[in-house]
């Protein structure tokens, strides 16, 4: 059985592909989703008891109602985008294409149960989701919540642009993502009472709760404004987080509501990531030192160097033995004072070494990666620093970047 805790991710592709669960598919995908581990590398082949995808089993009609769940499971198809090759990116230009859910899905009466497993075809939607850093995750406790495939699907919509606070969508747009064809609901006010209203009630028991405006041209409804509502427990986790976070305004609510998650995704326990808060709220490192620490572990544990990579981060955070390197390089990318011993001019500069600029290019973390600039590493630093005045220099034989 999954840990109550549990956090699983979809990497925002598969969020935005077009299809439709019934209930008894959606619990299904949840069972296999929450039994992924974050390291796996292959889909294994997992057994979920009915007892997990039925709650009232009445006479045999249930098991029925599997077997005939399996039978069509195994013929559901993803109408998905296909990713950049190597490095799981989505395209400028969408590619569409239709990928079978499943590889297998078979009813056991003998087991109690289904035998199943994904399709090959959609590890790069699923698994090792770091590698492309466009990914969203939840808690599966709140997924449990939701009874209403609609209700599922539209909470992963939102989730995706939490940090926002809002995500606006076409009618058409919603239609597609949620594969309901224009005669299912002709009116809007079908589509209201029976997909929004019937989310909106639902989500109001998670964490994302949200409330909807309507954009009408000629009074029809052509978008829907979905505004998110932090629940109280997740209120509280971000105000710990803004305690100590840098007073950015363009930066500090993304890395307040996400520091705890990206430490769940690699398999920090809940226990820990509470631990980790009180070390935030008392001050005793920032959030940067946790950028660091991620980045510099995820480093180790892609080299070999680290095997248990959920432990070694907790480790470093906690008995913070790295501290004092990221609080020097720190140190070093403030603006330092030169006094001339000629002149009482205090002259002040912002300097980088250009290798440490390269090692936080190629090793962003969670927080850092939606402000790279530039496909390559010559582009961001013409975009980043030399359009915002810094000179390249050589230094002891070393290239810094430079602005007095």
């Amino acid at each position: 059985m999954e840990e109550p805790d549990k956090i699983v991710a979809q990497h925002n592709a598969l969020i935005n592909a077009r299809f439709s669960f019934l209930p008894l598919q959606m619990r299904l995908f949840l069972a296999l989703l929450a039994r992924i581990e974050f390291e796996d590398a292959d889909f294994k082949e997992h057994f979920v008891p009915v007892s997990e995808l039925v709650f009232d089993r009445r006479g045999g009609s249930a098991y029925e109602q599997v077997d005939e769940m399996c039978e069509k499971l195994t013929q559901f198809t993803l109408y998905i985008e296909d990713l950049e090759e190597g490095t799981r990116r989505r395209r400028k230009k969408p590619n569409y294409q239709y990928l079978p859910l499943m590889s297998k899905a078979e009813y056991r009466g003998d087991l109690g149960g289904v035998l199943a497993i994904f399709n090959p075809l959609i590890m790069p939607y699923l698994l090792q989701l770091r590698q492309s850093g466009n990914f969203t995750t939840a808690a599966l406790a709140q997924l449990r919540k939701l009874k209403s495939p609609y209700s599922l699907r539209i909470y992963w919509l939102l989730k995706e642009y939490a940090d926002f606070g809002r995500r606006t969508m076409s009618v058409d747009q919603l239609r597609f993502v949620l594969n309901i064809a224009e005669h299912e609901y002709p009116r809007f006010s079908s589509l209201k009472a029976r997909v929004l209203d019937k989310a909106q009630d639902e989500l109001a028991d998670t964490d994302l709760p949200f409330t909807f405006e309507l954009e009408r041209q000629s009074q029809v409804v052509k978008r829907i404004k979905f505004l998110l509502h932090l629940s109280e427990g997740a209120t509280k986790k971000t105000l710990t987080a803004e305690a100590s976070a840098p007073d950015d305004s363009s930066t500090s609510e993304s890395k307040a509501t996400d520091w705890a998650a990206s430490l769940q995704q690699v398999g920090v326990s809940k226990r820990s990531i509470t631990q980790i808060a009180r070390q935030l709220e008392t001050g005793e490192y920032d959030l940067g030192y946790v950028d660091f620490v991620l980045a510099r572990i995820q480093r180790q544990h892609s080299l070999g160097k680290v095997k248990k990579l959920a432990g070694a981060i907790y480790k470093a955070l906690i008995e913070k033995y790295l501290l004092e390197e990221y609080l020097e390089g720190q140190q070093q990318a403030e603006p330092k004072k030169k006094l001339l011993s000629t002149n009482p001019i205090v002259e002040s500069e912002i300097a980088f070494r250009m290798s440490e600029v390269r090692e936080i290019y190629d090793n962003p973390g969670p927080f850092l990666k939606n402000k790279r600039q530039g496909e390559t590493f010559e582009q961001h630093v013409e975009q980043v620093y030399l359009a915002d005045g810094f000179l390249v220099e050589l230094r002891a034989n070393e290239e810094w970047l430079i602005k007095y």
